[in-house]
């Protein structure tokens, strides 16, 4: 109920279109490495550090370098130390125990912030020691430590109570989202998620509303509502289709393949598959271009650094300066020889190490899929094997009890009965006697029939055509339906508990045609084909829509039956115009 309602809450909230997250100012980056340049004639560490700070921004958030980024970080350290700028030290710190985690470096991520919690613990820092809870538990989350991930959370929530910062407490309730949908409370995680969107419609932060719509998409899709769950991937899709090489946009493109194919809307399914795959293509192309650039770029960044050291021995030794720049070139060339043999051997093996373990992973899945399906096939099997037994055990004991108990007591009465009226002198009394005495043979020959349809004896002595004959013999011909019985090579011996399963899943659907179907008239025909006994039942009743998965107990009683045997059934039936069955047994060699 919480869901569909808050769903209508946002509908027009969520439709405010997208815009523009980062202002790509490739003008103001040109500026920086001009005056960078300058900085460094001039030896303003203080002006180099911010720069350079800058320049680590741009990379991480316009160009998504975070190997460049973490390389200039570290550059901007340098300076801010020669400074000792204690602030910028901290924050570019900071920054780079950031760039640890989205390279997997947790541990070393875990002990930087440490540290720093410890200089924000000092100065009383409340709104960097929040940051700090919510990076820790990123870590936690990623190891899969939700205990712990749980405690960081409540403790990034106190300092964020004394605080008044939007976009900690967006971040914070996106991983409080993220917390809550996997322990599977979804209640709670969509709440937070309508808030989540809420707040970050307010502060304008549209890659934080993204994350937020695919998050609330998740919670519908885990609940099983997969039009909602859809309606929220593609909106969050309006923006992140924005961004390129985006790994959120690559998880909103499978979860939405999956919705589609939930549905059973394979076409919708199949394009977003494809897209899926063509983004995936993408990130790794662009993962080994950029691993390329960026040893491309510290190669040209050791030679700029080689450059100046060469002018500045130039000016003091002069006499050695043609030697110096042949030394210098001999080293280009053989640099930039082994650079090029580095670069392709390392693009070789990433490309074979890919491939390979694309094919291990399909190979286990693969594996993995069948063991499960093997699995659920098997405890299914001894599920109905267990209610199958189950039930002719039950019929079987009651088929008993009514035979010997009641039938024998009935018969007793009906001597009785009889005793009583042969000696009666009263002639009054003599039709009433005669009236019970037909009742009691009605009675005997009801409980006899009764036991015989829970367990019928003729299937064991005789074998399975016999004991059908016998099923439709005890039909009433003049007010039941006309029965035609057909079998063609249908063989004598079959095994007990297969012929029994027969008999049952007829017994079910002729009871069927004959008290809800109303019929006239029933065909049965039985023949073999190889190794299957094929049965084939039509009444002219007044059947039922099939389209409408229409399930009664003795249909999950046969199809329950024909599943055990490993077999196939058909059903075809139109309202007024009865219903035919088609049933395929294997019955082995």
């Amino acid at each position: 109920m919480i869901r569909h309602t808050t769903f209508f809450i946002f509908f027009i909230l969520i439709n405010i279109p997208f815009g523009n997250l980062y202002a790509q100012d490739d003008t103001s980056h040109e500026a920086n490495i001009k005056a960078l340049n300058e900085a460094r004639k001039n030896k303003d560490y203080k002006k180099l550090a911010d720069l350079y700070s800058a320049l680590a921004k741009y990379e991480e958030e316009t160009n998504r370098n975070y190997e460049r980024s973490f390389e200039y970080l570290r550059r901007a350290l340098e300076y801010y130390n020669l400074e000792k700028d204690t602030v910028n030290i901290k924050d570019a710190e900071y920054d780079m125990a950031r760039h640890l985690i989205e390279n997997g470096m947790y541990n070393e991520a875990f002990d930087a912030f440490k540290e720093l919690e410890k200089y924000y613990l000092e100065i009383d820092d409340k709104q960097k020691l929040a940051a700090i809870g919510l990076q820790y538990f990123t870590i936690y989350f990623e190891k899969l430590d939700i205990n712990k991930a749980k405690d960081a959370l409540d403790k990034s929530k106190v300092y964020l109570d004394s605080i008044n910062d939007q976009t900690l407490h967006i971040r914070y309730l996106i991983e409080s989202i993220r917390y809550h949908e996997i322990i599977r409370e979804y209640d709670e995680a969509l709440v937070l998620s309508n808030l989540c969107i809420e707040e970050s419609l307010l502060s304008e932060n549209n890659l934080d509303q993204a994350k937020c719509l695919a998050l609330r998409g998740n919670i519908s899709f885990e609940t099983e509502d997969y039009l909602v769950a859809i309606y929220d991937y593609e909106q969050s899709l309006s923006y992140l289709e924005k961004i390129p090489y985006s790994k959120n946009r690559l998880e909103v493109y499978g979860n939405l393949a999956e919705c589609y194919g939930r549905l059973e809307d394979y076409q919708k399914a199949y394009e977003y598959r494809i897209n899926y795959a063509d983004l995936q293509d993408s990130i790794l192309n662009e993962n080994r271009v950029m691993a390329v650039n960026n040893i491309t770029y510290k190669f040209e960044t050791r030679q700029k650094n080689a450059e100046i050291k060469l002018l500045e021995k130039e000016k003091a030794f002069a006499q050695e300066s043609n030697l110096q720049q042949k030394r210098a070139l001999t080293v280009l060339v053989v640099a930039m020889t082994g650079l090029l043999f580095g670069i392709y051997y390392i693009v070789r093996f990433y490309r074979e190490k890919i491939n390979t373990a694309k094919i291990i992973e399909e190979q286990n899945n693969k594996i993995n899929k069948q063991t499960i399906n093997e699995l659920q096939d098997k405890i299914q099997i001894n599920s109905m094997y267990s209610m199958i037994q189950g039930q002719e055990i039950e019929r079987e004991r009651i088929a008993k009890d009514l035979h010997d108990s009641l039938g024998g007591l009935l018969s007793t009465i009906k001597l009785q009965v009889d005793n009583i009226r042969n000696n009666e002198s009263n002639v009054e009394m003599i039709p009433a006697f005669q009236n019970a005495t037909q009742l009691l043979d009605t009675a005997v020959s009801e409980v006899r029939s009764i036991s015989q349809n829970l367990q019928p004896g003729a299937l064991s002595r005789l074998g399975l055509i016999p004991s059908i004959k016998d099923l439709i013999n005890r039909y009433d011909s003049k007010t039941g339906p006309e029965i035609i019985f057909q079998h063609f090579d249908i063989p004598t011996k079959i095994d007990q508990t297969i012929s029994l399963s027969i008999y049952r899943i007829i017994q079910e659907i002729l009871n069927n045609a004959i008290k809800h179907a109303k019929a006239n008239e029933i065909l049965l025909q039985l023949n073999k084909e190889g190794n299957e006994i094929v049965i084939h039942i039509e009444d002219d009743g007044v059947g039922f829509d099939a389209k409408r998965n229409y399930q009664s107990m003795g249909l999950k009683n046969i199809k329950s039956r024909v599943n055990y045997m490993k077999g196939s059934i058909e059903i075809d039936s139109r309202i007024g115009e009865g219903t035919s069955f088609l049933i395929h047994v294997n019955i082995g060699a």
